[in-house]
């Protein structure tokens, strides 16, 4: 590693190559959601985890979208999205929508303008608000129009580039501290 020196058990890097920025941000914990819209009655959609909340009112999501995607021109000349936050049971859909053969074959549901998938924990039906350019990628804002939320299960997270899941008590762990 060019330029790099040890620091208190890390590297610190001078300049920016594109592995290491990736590896940093990897280690963010985010959920998974997949976006999609449908075109007539096709629906297409897309893995993504650069999503978040942006205003409570009006109620505003971001998403971000590689510019070079089939869903990008889609989310422009398409007004309507659904964003859809998967649970830990459902790291095939996520390996589907980011483009890898695993075979999935679930339903969709109409939903708002759009379609939601039939089993996510929850889903927001959005308007395109505005759009952004932002390097490789476009930051689309969404005006949410609909919601719909499970009451049960856990989310799909992503860390380090691969899937996990929440930690939880176990019967029998020990607490290592105290906040106070």
């Amino acid at each position: 590693m060019d330029g790099s020196i040890l620091a208190k058990g890390g590297t610190f890097m001078t300049g920016v190559d594109a592995t290491e920025f990736r590896r940093a941000c990897g280690l963010f914990t985010t959920g998974v959601t997949v976006v999609t819209t449908s075109v007539g009655h096709q629906v297409h959609g897309m893995t993504a985890n650069s999503f978040t909340s942006v205003s409570l009112d009006p109620p505003l999501i971001l998403i971000c979208v590689d510019t070079r995607s089939r869903m990008a021109p889609l989310l422009t000349e398409e007004k309507a999205f659904t964003v859809n936050v998967l649970g830990h049971h459902q790291e095939d859909v996520s390996r589907h929508f980011a483009g890898a053969a695993v075979g999935w074959r679930g339903t969709f549901v109409p939903f708002g303008n759009s379609v939601r998938l039939d089993d996510c924990l929850a889903a927001l039906a959005c308007e395109v608000y505005a759009r952004y350019p932002a390097g490789d990628h476009a930051i689309v804002v969404g005006r949410v129009t609909d919601i719909y939320r499970q009451e049960r299960g856990n989310p799909l997270v992503f860390w380090r580039g691969g899937y996990t899941s929440l930690a939880k008590d176990l019967p029998g762990s020990a607490c290592l501290g105290k906040i106070v």
